[in-house]
C-alpha cells in the first residue's frame, strides 16, 4: 500500500486535479506547503507540485514532478483513464494539454509584465475560442453526455471541471472576461462536463476543500 504527500503552494492552480484524484480515490495522503524559494533545491528541477509515493512495505520513495505528469500516474494507477487503445490514449493526452496551453498563458498575464498583457491576451483569445470550439466537437462525439470518453468519469472530464473552477475564480490580474468564453451560451458542452463532475458522489471530497477555501 502507497501513502503520498502532495507538495504545493498555498493556493488553488496546477495541483487541483491531482488533489482531485487522491480524493476521489481514497488515497492516504497529506499536504505540505514548501516554504519559497528556500525549499526549491529540493524540488526535481525546482518546481512545484510535487509528488512523493512512499511504499508502506519497504519504505521506498518515488519523486515525480511535473503536474500532468503526476496526473497521468495517479489516473493510471486508480483507474482513470480513458480505455480503447493507442489513439483514445493519444486524443486524451492531446486535450489534457490543451488545457495547459490555457494555463501558460493565464500565468504569463498574471505575473509577467504589464506592457506584455495586450498581447497575451490577444493570443489567449485565439487560443480559447479555438478550444471551446474543438472541445466543443469532441463532446458532441460522445453523445453530449457531460464525458469526454464514454460515460464515467475520466481524468479529461476532472480536468476540464478544475479548468473551469479556475476561470470562475477572480484573480488579481485575471485575463479580463475570462470565464465569458466558456459560458453556457458559448460552451454548452463544456458545461454540462462541469455539471456532471460536480455532482457526481465521486467529487464530495474534493467539492468540500472549495467550502474550506
Amino acid at each position: 500500500m502507497s501513502t503520498f504527500v502532495l507538495r504545493y503552494f498555498p493556493i488553488k492552480w496546477r495541483a487541483e486535479v491531482v488533489r482531485f484524484l487522491l480524493l476521489a480515490s481514497d488515497a492516504s495522503f497529506t499536504e505540505e506547503k514548501p516554504a519559497w524559494p528556500e525549499a526549491r533545491a529540493q524540488q526535481p528541477v525546482g518546481q512545484l507540485p510535487v509528488l512523493v509515493e512512499r511504499d508502506a512495505g519497504d519504505g521506498t520513495e518515488f519523486l515525480l514532478s511535473d503536474s500532468v505528469a503526476i496526473e497521468r500516474y495517479l489516473a493510471d494507477k486508480y483507474g482513470w483513464l480513458a480505455t480503447g487503445g493507442a489513439r483514445v490514449t493519444a486524443r486524451e493526452c492531446q486535450l489534457r494539454n490543451q488545457i495547459e496551453d490555457l494555463y501558460h498563458l493565464m500565468i504569463v498575464h498574471i505575473y509577467g509584465h504589464e506592457a506584455g498583457r495586450p498581447d497575451v491576451q490577444a493570443r489567449f483569445d485565439r487560443m480559447a475560442r479555438g478550444f471551446v470550439e474543438y472541445h466543443e466537437g469532441v463532446l458532441a462525439e460522445n453523445g453530449s453526455n457531460g464525458h469526454y470518453f464514454g460515460g464515467s468519469l475520466t481524468w479529461m472530464d476532472v480536468a476540464l471541471y478544475t479548468l473551469l473552477l479556475l476561470v470562475r475564480r477572480p484573480y488579481e490580474r485575471q485575463i479580463p472576461g475570462v470565464a465569458g468564453y466558456f459560458g453556457e451560451d458559448k460552451a454548452p458542452g463544456l458545461n454540462k462536463v462541469f455539471e456532471t463532475v460536480h455532482g457526481d458522489p465521486l467529487s464530495a471530497g474534493y467539492r468540500a476543500t472549495l467550502v474550506e477555501s
